[in-house]
C-alpha cells in the first residue's frame, strides 16, 4: 500500500471528510505540500493536515473540488 504521500501530489483536487455521524461531510480541498506521515490541504481558506486515508479521497467529476 503506498502512503498518502505518495499518493496525492501538490495541487491534486481531493475531498476531505470531518466529522462524526451525520455531521460527517466531504469538502473539496487542495493538496498544498507533502509532510511525512501526512500531507497538508487546503480548504475553506484553512490548512489541514491529513495523515488518514479514509478522511481523503480524489475529487469526483461532480464534485465542487472538480469544478
Amino acid at each position: 500500500m503506498r502512503h498518502i504521500y505518495d499518493r496525492y501530489a501538490p495541487g491534486d483536487r481531493v475531498e476531505i471528510r470531518f466529522g462524526q455521524g451525520e455531521e460527517e461531510r466531504w469538502q473539496p480541498a487542495v493538496v498544498v505540500r507533502p509532510e511525512p506521515p501526512g500531507i497538508w490541504v487546503r480548504a475553506d481558506g484553512r490548512e489541514w493536515f491529513v495523515t488518514n486515508t479514509y478522511r481523503i479521497r480524489p475529487a469526483g467529476p461532480n464534485s465542487a473540488a472538480a469544478a
